[in-house]
């Protein structure tokens, strides 16, 4: 696992990095759920959805490698994207990333979708105790409880 992951809030001066991260991190998983790429489309669609207060953006070093943008709600934090650059995805940080997540949202769940298209991050998720509630058209939703968020965590820092 990588070590020394930091975080910090994402602030306007971010959003063209945060845009490109997302098209590059999640391009083949909407192209499979879409059957095309309009990336025009995709970037206006991100940039009109980002909730930059909820984003954090995830560091190594000095270098900015992902973020996640995810809110408190009533009953549970919805994780609503995790990004990760892809010449630093399978290093530990999307795990570590879930880790930071947990400790903000306490005995709160976690909730999330991922598009049915994005296979591996289904198995990540489900790798970390997320398991799928329902489905829609495009999207698996998914749970990670607080005794798995913990289990997972707990054997992260072992």
């Amino acid at each position: 696992m990588t070590a020394g992951l930091s975080c910090r809030p994402a602030s306007g001066e971010d959003i063209a990095w945060l845009t490109n991260t997302y098209i590059v991190s999640m391009q083949s998983a909407i192209v499979g759920a879409r059957g095309y790429w309009d990336e025009a489309k995709e970037r206006d669609q991100f940039r009109n959805q980002l909730r930059l207060s909820d984003t954090t953006v995830l560091i190594v070093g000095e270098q900015p490698v992902g973020f996640y943008t995810a809110w408190l709600e009533i009953d549970h934090l919805f994780l609503g994207t995790l990004c990760v650059l892809p010449e630093y995805q399978r290093r530990g940080i999307g795990a570590l990333a879930m880790c930071a997540i947990a400790k903000r949202c306490g005995k709160l769940p976690v909730r999330l979708s991922v598009l049915k298209a994005n296979s591996l991050a289904k198995r990540f998720y489900e790798r970390l105790g997320c398991y799928c509630t329902s489905s829609s058209e495009y999207h698996h939703h998914l749970l990670w409880p607080n005794n798995a968020m913990h289990a997972t965590c707990e054997d992260a820092r072992a």
